[in-house]
């Protein structure tokens, strides 16, 4: 597995997004090797994911990763951006579609495009709404959805 390679962007706090900011990271190529690993560590032993032979009998026609594997490569992708780093206090919810099937040695990269701020609950934080969609090498859809965050907002003693 190659390491990520993203874009290179500094921490982002609540006050410093505005709706439409778009953030990319990746590729992130899936191998095999981690199709196996998330079988083991999940306890999903799914055939489609697992056994050659029989994925091959399937409409899918051969091995395919987990959807929630390419979620949490979604989501790596997404701590390696650093636009969330040291901003992030909980992700309050995550809508995901599974759109496309994703292969081993296929590439994924993210982009988060800021949708919605909201400046609740408090003074110290705001709720970020982010549509995130995960495209292979071909620029193909696999997977898309809302992450709904909340970041920190600046102290007022912070710069802007």
């Amino acid at each position: 597995m190659m390491p990520p390679t993203a874009m290179e962007h500094t921490p982002h706090a609540f006050d410093d997004l505005s709706l439409g900011d778009s953030f990319e990271a990746g590729p992130r190529t899936i191998s095999r090797e981690d199709i196996d690993r998330f079988t083991q560590v999940s306890g999903d032993r799914t055939a489609l994911h697992s056994d050659e032979e029989y994925a091959q009998s399937t409409p899918f026609g051969g091995l395919v990763a987990h959807g929630v594997l390419n979620l949490a490569a979604a989501t790596g992708l997404a701590y390696d951006m650093g636009v969330f780093e040291g901003t992030v206090l909980a992700i309050r919810s995550m809508e995901v579609r599974y759109e496309r099937p994703v292969r081993p040695g296929d590439s994924v990269t993210l982009t988060l495009v800021v949708e919605e701020l909201d400046d609740r609950p408090k003074d110290d934080r705001g709720r970020v709404s982010f549509t995130s969609t995960l495209r292979n090498q071909d620029d193909k859809t696999v997977l898309s959805g809302v992450w709904k965050v909340l970041l920190r907002r600046k102290l007022l003693s912070e710069p802007t």
